[in-house]
Formats: C-alpha cells, sequence, structure tokens
C-alpha cells in the first residue's frame, strides 16, 4: 500500500517537472496571486482602511503636503530626518511619503501594493528553493512555510516592514543563487542591491547579511574538506562580494550602535531589570500561541530526523546556516519573543532546515518520508487557518474603525462640537484621530488621558488647550471586543447615548443628533 502510494507521488512529482519553465511560471505566478488576492479581497482586509494604529502616518503626511504647504522633499527630509534619531529604517519611511504624495489616504491603493509585494516574495521563495535542487511541491511548500502563519499579517497591515524586507531578501537571495550557478557578474551585483535595500527599511534584516555570507561559503565549499586552505580558497574566489556584504554589515552596524545607539528599540537585547523567569515567561507564551505549530510539528520532524542520526551528523554546514538565522533573531527579539510579524524573518531558518534540506536529505524515505510531509503539510494547514481568522478580525477591526470615523465626521463636521478620544494609552489611536479629522476639515478632538483624568488637546499647535467634559459632544472608544481595549474610561455617560459600531463604541450627548 505504501509503496503504490509513494510510486502516484512520484509520478505526480514527474508530471509536475514536464511542465516547462513558462508553463511552471504562468503555474506559480497564478497561484500565489489567486492565493493572496483571494485571502485580502475574501476576507475584506483590502478595503478595511484605517486601523488606529500605524495607518496615521498616511494622513500625517497629507496634512503636511495639503494644509501645511510643504513640498515632497520637505516631508522627506523631516520624516527620514526624525526616524534616524531613534531608529534605522530610512528607505521605509522614504517609501511612505512617496505613498502618501501618490495616493493621499487611499489605503485600498495601497493594499494592492502591499499584495503584490507577497506575491513576488513568495515567487521569488519558490525560486529560491527551485535553485536549490527542490522539485516544484517542495518549492511551494518552502515558499508558504515562510510566508503563511501569524506572520501573514503583513499581508495586509500596512505599517510592518517585512513584507518589502522579506521580498528583497527573496529577491536578492535567488540572484545570489543564480550567480553561484552561473558565475555572471550581473547576478552578483543584482543580489548587493537587494540585500542592501533590505538592510535599509529594518534593522532585525540587517542580521541576514552574515547568514548570506555563510551560503556562499556552504556553497563554494561544496563535495570539498572543511580546512583552513579550503576555506580560504572559498573567500579568495569570491572575495569581492563577501567584502561588500562585511562592509555593509560592518558600516550600519556600526550606525546602530554607535550613532543612534540601541536605547529606542523596547524589544532589544538583555534587560537589567527583567530576570530569567521574565526571559522564560515571555518565550514560554509565544510557544503556546504564535510559534506553537512551529514547535509541535518542529518537534515530530526532528524525531523523524534522529532515526537518520549517522547521516543527520553530516548536516553541520546546514544546521549552521539554520541557526545564523535563527539564533540572531531570537537574541534580538528576547525580552518580547516571537509573535505575529516578528516571526520573520526568523521562520527563514527554521523552513531553510525542515524544508530545503529535510526534503532533499537523501535518507529520509518509505514511511517516514510520508510523516515527514504530511507533518509540513498539518503545519501548512493549522496555519492558513490562522491566516483565515487573523484577516477576518483585521478587516473587521477596520469596518468599524471607518464606521465610527464617518458616523463622527457626520455628527460634527462643520460645527463647534467636541471629540472626546479615549484609545489612550494607543497614542497611535489617537493621532489617527487628530490627522483624520484635520484632513477632512475639523480639529475640534481632545483626548482623555485616565490616569489624570485629564482632557487635553496633546497634539497640533493648540496641544495646551484644555476642555472640560461637560463641553465634550461625542466620545469615542474601544470595547472588550479589540483586542487594544485594557481598560473602560471612568467617565460619566448618562447623558450619552452609545452606539456600537463593530470594536469600538460611540457615546453621543443626548439631542445632539436631532
Amino acid at each position: 500500500m505504501t509503496n503504490r502510494f509513494l510510486v502516484r507521488v512520484q509520478d505526480f512529482y514527474e508530471k509536475l517537472e514536464k511542465l516547462g519553465k513558462k508553463r511552471e511560471a504562468v503555474l506559480v505566478w497564478a497561484l500565489f496571486a489567486v492565493l493572496v488576492f483571494g485571502v485580502v479581497t475574501v476576507m475584506g482586509t483590502l478595503t478595511s482602511g484605517f486601523h488606529l494604529v500605524d495607518d496615521w502616518e498616511f494622513a500625517k503626511y497629507v496634512d503636511w503636503m495639503t494644509l501645511e504647504g510643504r513640498s515632497l522633499w520637505d516631508c522627506l527630509r523631516e520624516a527620514v530626518g526624525f526616524d534616524l534619531t531613534i531608529r534605522f529604517r530610512p528607505l521605509y519611511y522614504i517609501n511612505r511619503v512617496f505613498a502618501a504624495y501618490v495616493f493621499g489616504i487611499n489605503l485600498t491603493a495601497m493594499s494592492v501594493i502591499k499584495a503584490a509585494e507577497i506575491i513576488v516574495a513568495l515567487t521569488a521563495l519558490y525560486y529560491c528553493a527551485r535553485q536549490m535542487k527542490c522539485n516544484m511541491v517542495y518549492a511551494a511548500l518552502f515558499s508558504l512555510t515562510v510566508m503563511v502563519g501569524y506572520q501573514s499579517a503583513v499581508w495586509w497591515k500596512l505599517g510592518p516592514q517585512e513584507s518589502f524586507d522579506i521580498m528583497m531578501f527573496a529577491v536578492g537571495f535567488f540572484f545570489l543563487l543564480k550567480w553561484l550557478s552561473m558565475d555572471k557578474r550581473r547576478y552578483a551585483f543584482v543580489s548587493l542591491g537587494a540585500f542592501f535595500l533590505m538592510s535599509l527599511y529594518k534593522e532585525p534584516f540587517i542580521l541576514l547579511l552574515p547568514f548570506v555570507g555563510l551560503y556562499v561559503l556552504y556553497a563554494e565549499m561544496q563535495g570539498k574538506r572543511v580546512t583552513i586552505s579550503n576555506l580560504w580558497e572559498a573567500v579568495r574566489r569570491r572575495f569581492p562580494y563577501l567584502l561588500t556584504l562585511g562592509l555593509i554589515f560592518t558600516a550600519e552596524l556600526f550606525l546602530l550602535v554607535f550613532v543612534i545607539g540601541t536605547n529606542n528599540y523596547s524589544y532589544v537585547g538583555l534587560d537589567k531589570s527583567l530576570t530569567l523567569d521574565d526571559y522564560t515567561r515571555v518565550w514560554q507564551t509565544a510557544a503556546a500561541n504564535n510559534l506553537k505549530w512551529y514547535l509541535r510539528f518542529g518537534i515530530l520532524m526532528g524525531l523523524i530526523l534522529l532515526t537518520y542520526w549517522e547521516h543527520l551528523k553530516k548536516l553541520g554546514w546546514e544546521i549552521l546556516l539554520a541557526a545564523a538565522i535563527i539564533l540572531p533573531q531570537c537574541v534580538t527579539y528576547s525580552k518580547t519573543a516571537l509573535e505575529e510579524r516578528y516571526i520573520l524573518p526568523c521562520v527563514l531558518g527554521y523552513a531553510f532546515f525542515f524544508v530545503i534540506v529535510g526534503c532533499n536529505f537523501r535518507p529520509l524515505s518509505g514511511k517516514r518520508r510520508i510523516a515527514y510531509l504530511l507533518c509540513l503539510l498539518l503545519m501548512l494547514a493549522a496555519h492558513g487557518r490562522v491566516v483565515l481568522r487573523e484577516a477576518r478580525y483585521f478587516a473587521y477591526r477596520g469596518e468599524s474603525v471607518t464606521t465610527m470615523l464617518d458616523a463622527t465626521l457626520d455628527l460634527v463636521g462643520g460645527t463647534d462640537r467636541k471629540v472626546l478620544s479615549c484609545f489612550y494609552p494607543n497614542l497611535e489611536g489617537n493621532r489617527t484621530m487628530y490627522y483624520w479629522f484635520r484632513i477632512h476639515g475639523y480639529d475640534e478632538v481632545f483626548y482623555w488621558e485616565e490616569d489624570r483624568k485629564w482632557i487635553g488637546r496633546s497634539f497640533g499647535p493648540r496641544e495646551d488647550e484644555q476642555a472640560t467634559f461637560d463641553k465634550i459632544d461625542v466620545i469615542v472608544m474601544y470595547n472588550e471586543e479589540d483586542r487594544h481595549w485594557c481598560y473602560t474610561p471612568s467617565l460619566d455617560l448618562t447623558d450619552f447615548t452609545g452606539k456600537k459600531c463593530g470594536t469600538i463604541t460611540m457615546y453621543v450627548r443626548n439631542g445632539i443628533a436631532e
């Protein structure tokens, strides 16, 4: 029975491999396009609007360009200059300012571009696996293992940098593999260019550059003994590429540590105020939530591979390469553990070992190969369910915000009525209220701080202005359906009528809506 099943699977693989490169390309691009646009369209994330998080920046840049009359160059200089005082993401802010310049606050258009980035990333990862001698099925499994799961939030969220960065890594790594196999210099230049752009977008991706250098040596050492002379010969042969990669990594690391500083990264490194139990607790939480399927199926697949212990001991290079991706990311996120989008790029190391290395592991055969492949498929299915659930919640949350914004503007637009935003401590939620209403011609939003029982302006040229509660006409706050909810403001709402807008509740002072 098992042998017949394996024969059928092998026949299926052989038919796929006979498709031809053009048909394979059409199939792969179409498959990933249908998958990504199917999810974001059917689940509703594509048209879900603002989400009281990073999206407020688009409204801010539109405010700068329209109400304040700033030029594109002034906006770029301000945004990038400020970010460089706290972080190292210059290309990210260049991209965001240009997006606001071209699309305004048309978040649907930006969501389409985000989906396109994911399609390119999936396809490039697929072709990376093909370059590493995987068949079509395993290549698709590699791509999907990296991109499907809790980290799929980057398919629809407009703030995270990981979608662009994983796309640039995949493109850069694909051309690196082409260069290593064909030795055409132009591929090396394209590869380095993609890795450089990747490193300018978000800091943790800089830590992938040592992996790239190690992979170059790994490719050069294939079929050779690991000796000092052989390693030196590999370095000498690829020295210009390795030197350029090393210079990029060293220069950016120097800027981060000695110029910008690392104190602004709440999730980075070790904290003297935290105990070992604190670190253990956050990783246990991650292992029981966002990382659970990787952990559970990783243990099963690891046990299967351990049954080939004598052969497994020969995978020293491969284990080192996987560790070169995973360990730096785990150290980087040691205080918060890996969750949602932060699973990228760490999952690249996991997928490299368990899909690329595992599926090409020649001793793996018979029932154990079937069990191994079944683990990968079941893990993908579990993560697929996560994607649909998270996408639907994200869309629902966005629809809630949009309903609240539109309904509030209908009540207060063109009047001197005052709105009280109660999203503190989520300052991004309050900033969304400030900029969104400003660019819609209304500037009477005040903000509630629960700890001080204070109503004030908080933002803009009138930030010191305060208001009394009796002057407030509309109040907006999270309800317990929203994941940002952490308390119900201690306000006397007896003179207000509540209107639930999904995850947000509006309270309108009695009489003003008549």
